[in-house]
């Protein structure tokens, strides 16, 4: 079932995903990689090897470095901008994943004549009250963060800036981390924004999906993609069982889901504690080691933290509830 549920998540959720966001994102990168912000950063490479061979810091208050966050403001304000417009329709990607993904993950790939057979209808939502009810990019919240994609780019500039001044760091190393947090920073952020837009509007609708079948429906499971990208917290989650509706909290770019049970088709889902328990040695050290987290390992061994211990809600300002992987001096006993 998880090879099945992977499959039906890339090529659902990952295929919208990036036909929506396909333009925005390549744009973004563009600007950010030519025209004048290559140039300033070019400059600011040819600014850094002259202070390199005499000797000399690169202070924040460089000007060669702020001609890059004068011509980069315009361009940072642009990438908002697109983000911005690109959101409509990466929520719209998500709601039309549900629609297809919750049926399918439910009964397969049973057609209505053979439900109809078996007493059984798939009832579908009114695509606008779906509309209504997943409709986070009209939110005070959402332009807020809109809003926050170039001053915080900006200001991850400047901070690179002043730490490597603090922490003793010569010019050619400043100006590489500079240019990586150029080239990088903003894309990432917009990912971030628009890939969890998704992936909350997918599991909002979902919910609204069940909730139209619920008389056929008895419960529906928390699932996960299991792999090294798994954090503990949704290890910890998958098989979770719950009533019909509920929507899946998850963090940013999660990817968990839910599978709704018909009445009269039960499942076996082995759970995530279980999935990990099941794990050799070596591959729960290769996934720990993926998520940079031995210390956390350590401690499960020991009995000293459970895999509970590491799923920590919190609420965010456009998502709502939302769950993530705790730290480890929160979770150890």
């Amino acid at each position: 079932m998880f090879e099945r549920l992977d499959n039906l998540l890339a090529g659902l959720l990952d295929r919208s995903y990036e036909q929506a966001t396909r333009q925005t994102l390549r744009a973004v990168t563009s600007n950010l990689t030519s025209g004048v912000v290559a140039q300033r950063l070019d400059e600011l490479d040819a600014e850094a090897a002259r202070l390199a061979a005499a000797g000399q810091r690169l202070t924040p208050g460089n000007p060669v470095l702020r001609a890059l966050l004068a011509d980069l403001d315009p361009v940072l304000t642009r990438a908002a901008n697109r983000a911005d417009g690109a959101a409509t329709d990466v929520q719209a990607a998500g709601q039309s994943a549900a629609r297809d993904l919750t049926r399918q993950l439910a009964i397969g790939g049973i057609d209505d004549a053979t439900l109809a057979a078996l007493g059984i209808t798939w009832n579908t939502p009114d695509p606008e009250a779906i509309a209504a009810l997943v409709d986070y990019v009209s939110s005070d919240a959402f332009a807020a963060e809109v809003g926050r994609i170039a001053p915080r780019a900006l200001d991850q500039v400047q901070n690179i800036a002043t730490r490597g001044l603090v922490n003793g760091w010569g010019p050619l190393r400043i100006a590489r981390a500079v240019r990586a947090s150029v080239e990088g920073f903003t894309p990432a952020q917009i990912n971030n924004l628009l890939r969890t837009l998704q992936l909350s509007s997918y599991r909002r609708a979902t919910a609204a999906h069940q909730n139209a079948n619920r008389d056929i429906l008895t419960e529906i499971v928390r699932v996960a993609v299991l792999d090294q990208r798994t954090c503990f917290a949704c290890i910890a989650l998958h098989g979770e069982r719950l009533p019909v509706g509920t929507v899946i909290q998850d963090h940013h770019q999660g990817r968990c889901t839910s599978v709704a049970l018909v009445r009269g088709r039960p499942r076996n889902i082995l759970t995530g504690p279980e999935w990990f328990d099941q794990l050799s040695p070596a591959q729960q050290q290769n996934l720990t080691a993926a998520q940079r987290s031995p210390g956390k390992l350590e401690a499960l061994r020991a009995g000293r933290a459970t895999l509970q211990d590491f799923v920590q809600p919190y609420t965010d300002d456009i998502f709502g509830q939302m769950i993530r992987e705790g730290a480890l001096r929160d979770a150890i006993r």
